[in-house]
């Protein structure tokens, strides 16, 4: 489905400047009417009503109906973006967090969209994205060592690109083991929480934390993820990820 608007000023925002958009949504409004969603030149997702455009082109066969999106109201959403997305009861179609804004390239990709200069710097720039990570590490690693105050014991989190799992030579006590690729989510969440955790009155925070580490992390894969796997050493527990032939390592590691 695509939409033109009628006033060629194009009020709204004051930078849409296609003939065109395509769009990403048909949600019906409180007021009985429609209102759609599409992006814009800059990634940005707008809301339009009904009545500020026209309809060029009113093929729907890419969207699916979503009402529980929309609390029972009717809703058509383009099915490949949902599934990106993972939108859920109550979700806004946006890609300005990095996790959605990655998550979305394949949509971007699939519908022949001109990329931004912006989003060229930053949900397609993996140095970018491992600049973020390297970040939340320096400020959530203390917060993990809080638990330990008191004792000679410590556990932090890294997170780099490595070497090919088939390259590593182990040593007497050490394991890899792969592990089933279609619960990595899961897994790399539990894994996260298993060490980002604090007493139970600040669990809350804990979680939020572990969901923010996850969400950088998982917008490196555009693309699905290859193989996942566990390799521990005596000091290091891995979270090993491969994605299109390359190898990154979250490592929850103790040292005292």
């Amino acid at each position: 489905m695509k939409i033109r608007f009628k006033d060629e000023k194009r009020t709204i925002s004051g930078k849409l400047l296609k003939d065109e958009y395509r769009v990403v949504a048909r949600e019906e409004d409180l007021e009985g009417g429609y209102t759609y969603v599409f992006f814009d030149e800059n990634f940005q997702d707008m809301r339009v009503k009904d009545i500020a455009v026209e309809i060029i082109d009113n093929d729907m066969s890419d969207m699916v109906q979503r009402n529980d999106l929309s609390y029972g109201r009717d809703l058509y959403v383009n099915e490949f973006l949902a599934e990106l997305l993972e939108l859920k009861r109550g979700h806004i179609i946006s890609v300005q967090h990095i996790r959605a804004a990655s998550k979305a390239f394949r949509y971007f990709e699939k519908y022949n969209y001109e990329i931004p200069d912006h989003y060229k710097n930053t949900a397609l720039n993996e140095n970018y994205k491992m600049n973020l990570i390297e970040g939340f590490l320096m400020a959530v690693n203390p917060y993990i060592e809080r638990k330990f105050i008191g004792g000679n014991y410590f556990e932090s989190f890294e997170f780099y690109k490595g070497n090919a799992v088939s390259e590593i030579e182990l040593k007497p006590g050490e394991t890899i083991t792969e592990l089933d690729v279609t619960g990595y989510k899961m897994l790399l969440k539990d894994f996260i929480e298993s060490t980002l955790h604090d007493t139970d009155s600040n669990e809350i925070n804990s979680k939020m934390f572990s969901n923010t580490l996850f969400g950088l992390i998982d917008s490196l894969f555009i693309y699905d993820i290859s193989r996942i796997f566990s390799y521990k050493t005596f000091y290091n527990n891995f979270f090993v990820i491969e994605h299109r032939n390359e190898y990154y390592y979250l490592n929850q590691f103790w040292w005292g």
